[in-house]
């Protein structure tokens, strides 16, 4: 469901599909700020009850996921609701399935772990950025390890998404600009790997990508003419309503697109990045694009030199490789205007931090089998002395 007042919807949407007690999982900035009130204030008119679990956090750990659980098997919901940012959805996404099956969140790191669904989850994204909310896949960091690691699962999709820009009026210009930039990530890299017929896929494998694809195209371009349109805006007017409901969509449609055709380098450079600085997802990998756009670039430079266009660059008689180009000024450009940092050194990362960042970003083959230009160890070091 999308749209302005959608989120209004959620008792009766749930009440439709015969459920009765949900469990809210949200964090304090989401109480504070009444949406947590909005949304049970739903649930109570569709007869419904919702305990409300406010423990989550930026950039969760297996032990926030844990958390929600434990609170979950008190409160014996027949559906869960994730409220929040991407963080908040992907703890809900998980949560729900470990409740279902068992153990703890650790034990799921990987592909395909979970053998049936979990606990139907309700998605209400009050972000635009991470597509969480229509996604099989779920970011938890693993403490004992000190890395960000992914859940991936067909089971982890909510069972619906409910994106209502209203939610995101009170996000703060910071948290717009760096989960703006995850969309545009998101959408650059689902509209420039490989295509579905290059995959070299072993027979009965199940990847949990399978490449782009016309329908993908499709969506991710038309999420990053609205990023080019809108984020700006979004940030620096907060209460601007169509900038909010333009970034809105952008984040489901590039979200839907990933879900699909599949990420790259800069989401497996991020995570050795993100462990490293213990910075936003969004922010690492805004600042990583403009420079693994760079080295991709001559392996599809039209692909490319139509995401400058989109952008609003003008690339009227130019060759495909200049108006490529130009792809890597127009993102600097509006990963400048929006505030975010430019350089890895920015971060506090140190040049010695390069080669082991680069080595743990080799180990993300899910990802990197889809790049469209081979990336070795030496390859990702060179991408983040770039960004150095």
């Amino acid at each position: 469901m999308f749209g302005c007042g959608a989120a209004a919807q959620v008792g009766a949407e749930a009440r439709q599909r015969g459920f009765s007690r949900a469990l809210i999982i949200t964090d304090p900035n989401m109480v504070k700020a009444g949406l947590v009130d909005r949304i049970r204030a739903s649930l109570v008119e569709s007869q419904l009850t919702g305990e409300v679990f406010d423990g989550g956090v930026p950039e969760p750990s297996t032990a926030v996921v844990d958390a929600a659980v434990a609170a979950a098997r008190q409160a014996r919901p027949d559906f869960i609701i994730g409220l929040g940012g991407g963080s908040n959805m992907d703890v809900a996404k998980v949560a729900a399935a470990v409740y279902a099956h068992g153990g703890s969140a650790g034990d799921y790191f990987g592909e395909n772990r979970f053998p049936a669904p979990g606990l139907p989850v309700f998605a209400l994204p009050t972000t635009a950025g991470t597509g969480s909310e229509v996604t099989a896949v779920a970011i938890i960091e693993d403490p004992a390890r000190r890395l960000k690691l992914a859940v991936a699962s067909p089971y982890l999709k909510p069972r619906l998404a409910i994106v209502d820009p209203l939610l995101t009026l009170t996000c703060p210009p910071r948290v717009s600009a760096e989960s703006g930039m995850d969309a545009l990530v998101h959408a650059v890299e689902a509209y420039t790997v490989l295509d579905y017929d290059a995959l070299d896929v072993p027979a009965g494998a199940r990847p949990q990508f399978s490449g782009k694809q016309p329908i993908t195209d499709a969506l991710a371009e038309r999420a990053i003419r609205l990023i080019g349109r809108h984020l700006r805006a979004a940030v620096y007017q907060p209460k601007n309503l169509a900038a909010r409901e333009g970034m809105h969509l952008a984040a489901l449609l590039a979200g839907m697109a990933f879900n699909s055709a599949g990420l790259g380098a800069v989401h497996a450079l991020q995570y050795p990045v993100g462990a490293l600085t213990h910075t936003s997802h969004g922010l690492g990998t805004g600042l990583l694009l403009p420079y693994v756009v760079g080295y991709l670039l001559p392996a599809n430079p039209n692909a490319f030199a139509r995401v400058a266009f989109w952008l609003g660059e003008d690339i009227a008689g130019m060759s495909a490789a200049d108006a490529g180009a130009l792809c890597v000024e127009a993102i600097q450009r509006l990963k400048c205007d929006v505030g975010l940092p430019m350089r890895l050194r920015d971060l506090g990362v140190r040049e010695a931090d390069l080669r082991p960042m680069a080595e743990q970003a080799a180990t993300y083959q899910r990802l990197l089998r889809l790049s469209p230009r081979p990336l070795d160890i030496a390859a990702l070091e060179g991408i983040l002395r770039s960004a150095w």
